[in-house]
């Protein structure tokens, strides 16, 4: 079983919410590929087609490999079109449900999927979050902003002991039968 984790634009994939859900993932048995990247001044003016090529190199060893599950935060969540086209389940750390083609990826997609986003977050829309089909299980944390942080910069503990039970509750209801081209 494999997983791609995506990171964001300043959030690398050591950071508390990408560690945790690493953790989660190796704990159910999946070999994680972390993607590091550096932004070309700033975010391109294709941002999704940018992550999508990052996403593509992460797997170029094992063309046509098909990943368990991708997790994304932020920027990494640009790649929702692209992960839509193959139904593949997916983790989106505070996507950026404002941007339409975001929003429609997570929409288009099939496969099961996780939502976790801070309701203090310019660039989440509750609205939206709500309409995002029956694939998807939402988790809005109260307070909190972009970073699910309630105001301190991490994430607090109890913060992330409810993402935490999400993820393993998700990741361990994911069929096994994937792994390779289907």
């Amino acid at each position: 079983m494999s997983a791609v984790v995506l990171p964001g634009r300043a959030y690398p994939a050591t950071m508390p919410l990408l560690a945790l859900a690493t953790t989660v993932l190796e704990r159910h048995g999946h070999d994680v590929r972390a993607v590091s990247w550096s932004l070309p001044d700033g975010v391109p003016d294709d941002a999704d087609a940018w992550v999508e090529a990052r996403l593509v190199e992460a797997l170029d060893g094992e063309v046509p490999h098909v990943p368990d599950v991708v997790v994304a935060k932020s920027l990494g969540t640009r790649s929702a079109p692209y992960v839509a086209r193959r139904g593949w389940p997916a983790v989106w750390f505070t996507p950026l449900l404002r941007d339409a083609a975001c929003a429609a990826g997570i929409r288009a997609n099939p496969a099961p999927q996780l939502v976790v986003a801070g309701l203090a977050d310019g660039l989440h829309d509750t609205e939206v979050a709500a309409g995002l089909g029956d694939a998807v299980t939402v988790l809005e944390v109260e307070g909190a902003d972009h970073g699910l942080s309630r105001g301190d910069g991490a994430p607090d503990d109890d913060v992330l002991a409810d993402v935490e039970r999400a993820l393993d509750a998700f990741v361990g209801a994911l069929p096994r039968t994937r792994g390779r081209a289907s």
